[in-house]
């Protein structure tokens, strides 16, 4: 499994440089890696997001449950850019809207937050990376704050 993250990760940030052998493992079919999340709904991943960019809308997607912290771009399965998703280790009620009610949709921002332990009840808080995107269609990336 680690040689093949190894592989997937030169794909995206150095592709290349892949070998042909890289390039063929690559390219065998595979089971979606999350069959509970986007991974595992491909066709109504697609719909989705094909109804954001036929509304040419810049899609804001919110994730959690996954126990980590991410973002990333969306983009369909053409490579067409859609929106951008933003992840949180937990997410709880009540939702943003009734926390929130006076916030302006002039960006979506997120910073996460880290603790140095979970194993003390003290610890120390930092933050590991804060990310945004602008509104409207021509702001479909994520761009550092």
């Amino acid at each position: 499994m680690a040689v093949y993250g190894a592989i997937a990760t030169k794909a995206a940030t150095a592709p290349a440089t892949l070998t042909p052998t890289e390039q063929a493992i690559l390219a065998q079919p595979a089971i979606p890696y999350n069959l509970d999340a986007w991974d595992g709904y491909a066709a109504a991943r697609e719909t989705v997001l094909g109804m954001a960019r036929a509304l040419d809308k810049n899609l804001v997607s919110l994730a959690g449950d996954t126990h980590n912290a991410w973002a990333s771009d969306l983009k369909d399965l053409s490579g067409n850019a859609v929106g951008v998703e933003f992840a949180t280790s937990s997410v709880t009620s009540p939702g943003f809207e009734t926390i929130f009610t006076t916030e302006e949709p002039t960006e979506a921002h997120a910073d996460w937050v880290f603790v140095d332990t979970i194993l003390k009840r003290d610890y120390v808080a930092s933050t590991g990376r804060s990310l945004r995107t602008l509104p409207g269609s021509a702001n479909r990336k994520l761009v550092d704050v």
